[in-house]
């Protein structure tokens, strides 16, 4: 059986870009190597996705969609300033 790796809660408001457009969601928890972005996205699984943290794109491939949100796995493994900005508790309606 898979090991299962380490994941930390968030409440990250960012833009997540997809082939639709840009549509604001929220990282509920995130991990090095995935994240759960939940909100009303407009996602398929296997559909390629992008968002950022620290400044820098991230690319992603959608994994799971429920009605909450879609489930990310990241193209590349996230350094550990990546993880800490997208567990930051920030709300994008505040800025």
């Amino acid at each position: 059986m898979k090991e299962r790796v380490q994941r930390w809660s968030s409440a990250r408001s960012f833009q997540l870009v997809c082939a639709e457009g840009r549509f604001t969601a929220t990282i509920v928890n995130v991990s090095e190597t995935g994240a759960f972005a939940e909100g009303a996205l407009p996602l398929a699984v296997g559909e390629s996705v992008s968002l950022a943290a620290s400044g820098e794109p991230i690319r992603a491939k959608v994994a799971r969609v429920n009605t909450r949100g879609a489930a990310l796995t990241f193209e590349a493994a996230l350094t550990p300033s990546q993880i800490d900005d997208l567990r930051s508790f920030r709300d994008l309606g505040h800025l």
